[in-house]
């Protein structure tokens, strides 16, 4: 493999920074905490937090695989009586995603791709990615998609193998046993993505002509995807209050399609042009290494099955309006089984995938919305040594993930806006006012300043420090790898100032 350094060096070296980015506290998107914990916490550990509407009465995404995956730490967590602080619950969940991810991925593409030096280049460039280094460990539902899709393209790709091959004997080897887990991945995957069929329609022709093959296949696969999602929808009927004997059962991937059909829905999330993910979410993603995929199409490199699963997911998923980066993470390990690093022009851009990579996962995976888990893990600690009676007011965060407060009394009231009715039985409380113009928060902080409760307002240093009277304030707690890339002006560099800051209205 001609890299114009010592790729083993570079390979042990990213192996390191697995576990540094497992650890670290960037904040990536709402819904890594939001679809995630910000559930299961209350429902297994009793903490106060702010159910998004898919886990409400919309009952618009699966609870099964969340409890499946992360459950069994919770519930160990809750029946040992161990103390962990909700943010070291957080790291070991990281940990937890980023080591079955790691091997997930390895013996996927070891068992795709047909020899040493292909299986070494992709091992290498998934592992060197950001994506895989930050995105993987945190608690994305598309992580889960990452791993249940790999999976299926590996049990896929041996059927076509076998479909293709002219060899009698190997036609009548016994793939009861891959089947019926095709059947239970695709099964899990749809229940925890409704895109992710999406990656499978094109693979599917292959699966098609080795049923055709071999008609009592059928079973196999059928009886594995309707076990798993017969399991799927009573869990979720029950998780959700509905009585499986009224025959009132919770579909969740049905509900979550039928919302998303509609477009005044999607508008809510965000519309984006048809292109975007091909020509502004792809290159974010892959970066230079689509240059060494562009040169290995003409290899015939299209022809193989993670090609056409990544593809298959590009154009499917490219017809809906709402397109946000993450919904291509699963791509990139199937893109880095299609590049090759072999001419000399493409082994001197190298250095540009490395300086890409190192780039964004110093950002995404260090400095991005760095401080909020921090500052809330700060207020945990405060809360647990006695303070009460107070009122955070966020401004120009992402939304606070309030679960990582570790309130298990009931006693944390959750305002989102600037519109709010306070609940005198609760002693601490927590507005979100997101990026409201700041002659709103100021007027909000002056009314709370008369509730008689300690005011702290957290907000980016640098929007403190342009918006705000410091004489007013004490900083109480700050936090110095935080970056609020949503407010950004290069006009003034103060701007460009990072550190999450706690400030406690005087």
């Amino acid at each position: 493999m001609a890299l114009s350094v010592n790729w083993r060096l570079v390979y042990f070296l990213s192996i390191g920074l697995r576990f540094v980015f497992a650890l670290s506290n960037s904040y990536i998107h709402p819904d890594e905490h939001f679809q995630s914990l910000e559930v299961l916490s209350g429902r297994i550990l009793g903490y106060s937090s702010a159910v998004p509407w898919e886990f409400g009465q919309s009952a618009a995404r699966s609870l099964a695989p969340l409890y499946l995956l992360y459950g069994p730490v919770l519930y160990f967590v809750k029946f040992t009586g161990i103390d962990l602080s909700p943010m070291q619950i957080w790291y070991v969940l990281r940990l937890q995603n980023m080591i079955i991810g790691w091997i997930i991925t390895d013996k996927v593409l070891y068992a795709v791709l047909p020899t040493k030096p292909e299986r070494i280049k992709a091992v290498f460039f998934t592992l060197t990615s950001y994506v895989t280094l930050v995105y993987q460990s945190h608690l994305f539902s598309n992580s889960i998609e990452t791993w249940a899709l790999l999976v299926s393209v590996m049990i896929i790709d041996n059927l076509r193998y076998i479909s293709e091959l002219d060899d009698v004997q190997l036609q009548q080897v016994d793939q009861s046993q891959p089947l019926f887990w095709l059947g239970v991945v695709v099964s899990l995957g749809t229940f925890n993505r409704v895109t992710f069929p999406a990656f499978l329609v094109i693979p599917a022709w292959f699966v098609l002509q080795y049923l055709w093959a071999h008609k009592k296949a059928v079973l196999y696969v059928g009886l594995g995807f309707v076990l798993l999602t017969a399991g799927c929808i009573l869990f979720d009927t029950v998780a959700f209050g509905n009585d499986p004997w009224s025959y009132d059962f919770v579909v969740a991937p049905w509900n979550n399609l039928v919302y998303n059909s509609n477009y005044s829905n999607l508008a809510h999330h965000g519309i984006h042009p048809l292109y975007n993910h091909l020509l502004v979410n792809l290159p974010q993603i892959v970066g230079p290494g689509l240059l060494f995929v562009a040169w290995r199409l003409r290899n015939k490199y299209w022809k193989t099955l993670p090609f056409l699963s990544g593809a298959s997911g590009l154009v499917i998923l490219s017809l809906v309006p709402h397109q946000e980066l993450r919904f291509l993470v699963p791509i990139l390990p199937l893109v880095c089984c299609c590049s090759t690093p072999r001419s000399s022009l493409v082994s001197g851009l190298i250095y540009l995938w490395y300086a890409f990579n190192t780039v964004m996962a110093v950002i995404m995976g260090v400095y991005h919305q760095g401080g909020v888990v921090p500052v809330l893990d700060h207020f945990h600690t405060q809360y647990k040594s006695g303070l009460q009676n107070t009122i955070q007011v966020w401004w120009r965060t992402y939304t606070p993930p309030t679960w990582i407060l570790g309130d298990d009394r009931s006693s944390l009231q959750i305002v989102s806006g600037l519109n709010y009715t306070m609940d005198v039985s609760k002693s601490n409380y927590v507005f979100d006012t997101m990026g409201s113009p700041v002659e709103e928060v100021k007027k909000l902080l002056g009314q709370l300043s008369t509730s008689g409760k300690k005011v702290y307002l957290i907000t980016p240093v640098a929007s403190f420090n342009l918006n705000f009277n410091q004489q007013s304030y004490n900083q109480t707690y700050s936090y110095d790898t935080h970056l609020d890339m949503d407010h950004l002006d290069f006009s003034d560099w103060q701007s460009l100032t990072p550190g999450l800051g706690v400030y406690e209205l005087l």
